[in-house]
């Protein structure tokens, strides 16, 4: 493993740590609130976005990147934001009906949505070990996806689609970003998905204030999710292949399944268990399988 890929598995690592987070804090709020999701989402985001606008504005040199990233990359930010968007609310709405551990582990399909648009459209090539710890980890989705009485037909179809619309946007990254501006490309999205939702809300007339606490909940954990997590998944862009950039990924659903478990009384029973062990085994094959070298 280069030093160029320990890098961008430190910041998918960050990333999964600041997007598990994210999901546990709206989860907290869907259980105890009957907020929508694109509620949720439109003042989570929008709280987010006037935290951190100061520190982009304030400065001349973050300006000026914020201006370059909009002049170079506005399409695929405005493209990818929309697709974004739209797999929030299908994600929300089945989070809101599914436990967390089945919903966070099933959105990880993402991995194999980004393999297949990197292999297919950006000419890249697994090993035979990479290959065998996708379908592995597959597997493992698949197995807690299925639980009865803890995900439904349709949240599961809702956050499958969510999945496919999240790998778009690491595929058009990618394919017409040479070099992303992490930061700045995260600040930008935020402002682009609060009006998305605040459009989608009017359009559906769902729009209302929630409670301030509900707010400065929603916008603490964004915060961490919507821009940290991001930021950081973007600058992953720069130093790993799309068909790796979700691998790491995959212990995050893990360690929310066993928050569920633990802090939400969500069941556990040994498909559970069995698909989160097929899970991490996967994910060794895909990232940590070391590369035997002929002597």
């Amino acid at each position: 493993m280069t030093g160029n890929e320990k890098k961008g598995y430190f910041f998918v690592f960050l990333t999964g740590v600041f997007f598990a987070l994210e999901v546990i804090g709206f989860k907290e709020i869907f259980r105890n609130y009957n907020t929508e999701p694109e509620i949720a989402a439109l003042f989570g985001v929008g709280f987010a976005f006037l935290v951190v606008t100061p520190y982009f504005l304030f400065s001349k040199k973050r300006r000026i990147k914020v201006l370059t990233t909009i002049r170079r990359d506005g399409t695929i930010l405005t493209l990818g934001t929309i697709s974004n968007a739209i797999g929030i609310v299908l994600y929300y709405y089945a989070l809101k009906q599914t436990d967390l551990g089945p919903a966070a582990i099933l959105i990880k399909t993402t991995v194999l949505y980004n393999v297949l648009l990197g292999v297919f459209f950006l000419g890249e090539r697994l090993r035979s070990a990479e290959v065998f710890g996708i379908i592995i980890a597959i597997l493992g989705i698949y197995m807690i996806s299925t639980l009865e009485g803890q995900i439904h037909v349709v949240s599961a179809f809702c956050i499958l689609a969510s999945a496919f619309l999240f790998a778009i946007q690491s595929y058009m990254i990618k394919k017409y970003i040479p070099e992303i501006l992490g930061l700045e490309y995260a600040y930008l999205r935020l402002l682009l998905l609060s009006m998305f939702f605040f459009l989608y809300s009017l359009y559906i007339h769902s729009f209302h204030i929630p409670d301030f606490s509900i707010i400065v909940i929603l916008g603490l954990f964004s915060l961490l999710g919507y821009f940290l997590g991001r930021a950081f998944y973007f600058e992953a862009h720069n130093h790993l292949p799309i068909s790796k950039l979700n691998a790491t990924l995959l212990i995050e659903p893990i360690f929310l399944m066993f928050v569920g478990i633990l802090f939400m009384k969500e069941p556990v029973d040994g498909q559970k268990l069995l698909g989160a062990g097929l899970i991490l085994f996967g994910l060794y094959l895909i990232v940590f399988h070391k590369r035997k070298v002929k002597p």
